[in-house]
C-alpha cells in the first residue's frame, strides 16, 4: 500500500490507496489477478475482467461508443433496448467507459444485474476518492505526477483526528462497513433501508427469480420456495429455531449475489393506516416498499401488448403505489379477470418494477373481525414479557401447543396473503405454507419473528426449549446451535449511522456530522447506542469520554449533570512485550484450516448504551444527533496514540 505522507506521493500512488483501502478484508480474485489495481501500470491499463476492460481505451475520435441508455427505478432494471443515446465523441470521457468506475459507482454492469459494485467484498468507495480516480484516468493515468491534493488529503484527515472538522455521514450500505469491520452484519427494518440498501436487496432477489426456470438449481428463489413446502415446522418448539436457520441460508444465498445484502424485517406494529371500517376483502396495508406501481419503462415494454386505451389508463397512474395489484387495476379502471394476456403482460411488468411485490397477496380481510387481533406494540410487549418458552414460542414433540409468538405469526400470514377480491375461492399464497415462502413478504415477516425471538432471549436468558438436541432437518443443526443470533453473524436494527474513520490517524476528538435521523425512529425506538468500531490494540492505555450534540466537548467538558454524556470505556493497553509485530493487528481473515483461537490482539468493539442520553436530548426538544468522542491518557490529558479505530456509529432498535 503506497505511503501517502511521503513527499513522493503521487496520483497513481494514491489511487492504489484509495482501492488498497476499499478493499481491505476482502477476498475476491477478480479471475485470477487478485488486486487488479496492484499489477505493473501497463498490465492494469489493459487487464479485463470478466470481459470488461477496466481501464478504457483512449478514445477513438472516429468511432467512440454509445454511452449506456438510462435506466429508470432501481438498478436491477434491464435498459430498454429501443432506447439509444449516443454521446459525441468530443464528450465522451475516457473514466465513463471504463469498467473501474463504473464498478466503483455501482452502474451497468455492477448495479446487481451481473456483478456487485466494486471492490467485491470491500467497502464503497467515497464519491470524492471516485472522483480523483476518474480525473487520474482522464489525465492519462500518468505514474509519476504529484498532485497537491495529497497533502490537502493528510491535512484534512489529521483536522479530522483532531476534532477540528466533523466527520461526514457514510452513504450507501451499513453493510459495507460492516464487512469491512469483521462485525456482524446487520437485518434493518424494511422502513429504515437507504435507497441503495432497497435497491440492492430488490436486485439480489431479482437475481434469484432469473434461475427459477432451472426446477433444481440452488440458486434460485422458488428452489428455496419449495423447501418451505416440504420442511416447514410449525405448531411446536422446533418451529422458531427451524425458521431462524431456513433465513439465514437463504440470506447466504442473497449474499452470494451481494455480500452487503440481508433480510430486513417488517415490524408489524408501525403505524399503517389500517381502513378498519371497509369489510371487503383485499383492503389491509402492508410496508410501501412491497407495493406495486407503474413506471416509463413498464408503459415502454407493454407497447402493443395491451390495447392502447388500457395504456393511456395506466399511464395516468403512473409512479402511483397500491398494497395489491388488483387495486392497480381497478384504480385505473381495468377490468382485473377479463384478458388474461393482458392481465399477464402488466402483472410481470409490476414484478419486474419491483421484484418485492407478488401477484398472489390481498392483504387484509373481514376488518370488523380481523382488526379487533391485529397487533399494537402493547400486544408484542406483552408476548416479549411472557416467561415461559412454552408459552411464548410452541410446545415439545411431546405436547404440541402453538405459543403467543406464533399466534400472531399466523394471523399477519393470513393477513398478508388475503383473498383475491376477484375470485372469492382463491387465497393469497402467504395463506399456506406449501405455497408462502413464493412471497418476498414473507422473508421479512419471519425476519421479524426471528427478532422477536432474539429480544426475548435477551429478557430471559437461561430460558430455553425442552429438547436442545433435537435436529432441525434439512439442515445439519440443532435447537442448541441455533439459539445465539451472533453465532450466525447478525443482528437487528432499526436503523444505523456509520461515520468512518482512519484507523492509521489516533482519534483525539472525534465529531460527526448531524445522523440526519428519521422522524419515525425518533418517535419510536427501543433503545439507542453508540459503538466504536476496530478498536486496535495500542502502545497504552487511556480513557474514552462519549457525548451526544456536545459539538465543543473536550477534556474539560463535564460528565456529571450533563445531559448529553452517554458513557466512558477505560482501555487497558501497554508496551508490547514481544519482538517487531507480536502486537501487530492480525489479518481480518485467518487462514484456511488455522484452527488456532483468536489472536490475542484481535482489534475491538465498544458498546455504549445512549438510551437514556437520546430520550433525555429529545425531551429537550433535540431532532437530530451529532456523536463526540473524547480520548485521554491515564492522567486525563488529551492523547493521540491511544484511540486508533475505523469507525463510529449511531444505532436505533425496534
Amino acid at each position: 500500500m503506497s505511503d501517502l505522507n511521503a513527499s513522493s506521493s503521487s496520483r497513481y500512488q494514491r489511487v492504489k490507496y484509495i482501492l488498497n483501502t476499499a478493499a481491505a478484508g476482502g477476498e475476491a480474485n477478480y479471475q485470477g489477478y487478485g488486486k487488479f489495481w496492484e499489477l505493473p501500470l501497463e498490465q492494469f491499463l489493459t487487464v479485463e475482467i470478466y470481459g470488461v476492460r477496466m481501464i478504457a481505451p483512449v478514445p477513438d475520435a472516429a468511432s467512440c461508443p454509445p454511452a449506456t441508455p438510462s435506466k429508470s427505478g432501481c438498478c436491477h432494471h434491464t435498459p430498454n433496448p429501443a432506447v439509444s443515446v449516443s454521446t459525441p465523441p468530443s464528450t465522451q470521457k475516457r473514466s465513463a467507459a471504463s469498467g473501474l468506475i463504473k464498478g466503483l459507482n455501482g452502474q451497468n454492469p455492477f448495479d446487481g444485474s451481473q456483478f456487485p459494485r466494486l471492490p467485491w467484498g470491500g467497502k464503497e468507495v467515497a464519491a470524492t476518492d471516485i472522483d480523483f480516480i476518474a480525473a487520474w484516468i482522464d489525465d492519462g493515468c500518468p505514474a509519476e505526477d504529484e498532485h497537491p491534493d495529497i497533502h490537502l488529503l493528510n491535512s484534512q484527515r489529521r483536522a479530522r483526528a483532531l476534532g477540528h472538522e466533523a466527520h461526514p455521514l457514510a452513504t450507501g450500505s451499513i453493510n459495507v462497513q460492516r464487512n469491512d469491520n469483521s462485525a456482524p452484519v446487520v437485518r434493518k427494518n424494511i422502513n429504515s433501508l437507504s435507497a441503495e440498501e432497497l435497491c440492492r436487496y430488490r436486485a439480489a432477489v431479482a437475481k434469484m427469480h432469473s434461475y427459477d426456470q432451472s426446477f433444481l438449481d440452488e440458486r434460485s428463489f422458488n428452489w428455496w420456495a419449495r423447501i418451505h413446502a416440504n420442511n416447514c415446522q410449525h405448531g411446536w418448539e422446533e418451529f422458531l429455531p427451524w425458521h431462524r436457520l431456513y433465513l439465514y441460508y437463504f440470506e447466504q444465498a442473497l449474499r452470494d449475489i451481494d455480500p452487503t445484502v440481508t433480510i430486513p424485517y417488517w415490524d408489524w406494529t408501525d403505524n399503517y393506516d389500517q381502513d378498519k371500517t371497509t369489510v371487503t376483502p383485499d383492503s389491509g396495508v402492508i410496508p410501501e416498499r412491497f407495493h406495486c406501481w407503474i413506471d416509463a419503462q413498464a408503459l415502454s415494454n407493454l407497447q402493443g401488448k395491451i390495447p392502447d386505451a388500457d395504456l393511456d389508463k395506466l399511464r395516468a397512474k403512473e409512479g402511483k403505489t397500491y398494497n395489491s395489484g388488483t387495486r392497480l387495476f381497478a384504480d385505473a379502471g381495468i377490468t382485473y379477470g377479463q384478458n388474461k394476456a393482458e392481465d399477464d403482460a402488466i402483472l410481470s411488468e409490476l414484478q419486474r418494477v419491483n421484484p418485492l411485490w407478488h401477484a398472489k397477496r390481498w392483504p387484509g380481510g373481514n376488518n370488523n373481525l380481523l382488526f379487533e387481533d391485529y397487533p399494537e406494540a402493547e400486544d408484542i410487549e406483552h408476548i416479549l414479557g411472557i416467561v415461559s418458552f412454552f408459552n411464548f414460542g410452541s410446545g415439545p414433540s411431546a405436547n404440541h401447543f402453538f405459543g403467543a409468538v406464533e399466534n400472531i405469526h399466523n394471523l399477519i400470514h393470513n393477513f398478508s396473503g388475503g383473498v383475491n377480491p376477484v375470485n372469492p375461492n382463491e387465497t393469497g399464497d402467504m395463506v399456506s405454507p406449501g405455497t408462502t415462502a413464493y412471497d418476498p413478504i414473507f422473508w421479512s415477516h419471519h425476519s421479524n419473528v426471528d427478532r422477536l425471538w432474539a429480544e426475548w432471549q435477551e429478557r430471559h436468558p437461561g430460558t430455553t426449549h425442552d429438547n436442545p438436541t433435537a435436529e432441525l432437518p434439512p439442515w445439519a443443526q440443532n435447537v442448541q446451535e441455533t439459539l445465539s443470533i451472533a453465532s450466525f453473524g447478525y443482528e437487528y436494527m432499526k436503523t444505523s449511522h456509520y461515520y468512518p474513520t482512519d484507523k492509521t490517524q489516533g482519534m483525539v476528538r472525534f465529531t460527526s456530522a448531524p445522523a440526519q435521523t428519521p422522524a419515525h425512529v425518533l418517535v419510536k425506538h427501543r433503545k439507542a447506542e453508540v459503538r466504536l468500531h476496530h478498536i486496535r490494540y495500542a502502545q497504552r492505555g487511556g480513557l474514552v469520554r462519549v457525548f451526544l450534540n456536545q459539538p465543543g466537548a473536550d477534556a474539560t467538558t463535564p460528565t456529571r449533570g450533563n445531559p448529553g454524556f452517554v458513557g466512558q470505556f477505560h482501555l487497558f493497553m501497554g508496551p508490547c512485550v514481544g519482538g517487531e509485530g507480536h502486537c501487530a493487528e492480525p489479518p481480518d481473515q485467518k487462514r484456511p484450516f488455522d484452527l488456532r483461537p483468536r489472536h490475542r490482539k484481535t482489534p475491538a468493539h465498544l458498546r455504549f448504551d445512549a438510551t437514556a442520553t437520546v430520550q433525555r436530548l429529545l425531551a429537550g426538544g433535540a431532532s437530530d444527533f451529532t456523536v463526540q468522542v473524547v480520548t485521554l491518557d491515564i492522567q486525563g490529558q488529551p492523547a493521540d496514540d491511544v484511540l486508533f479505530l475505523r469507525g463510529v456509529a449511531l444505532n436505533f432498535f425496534d
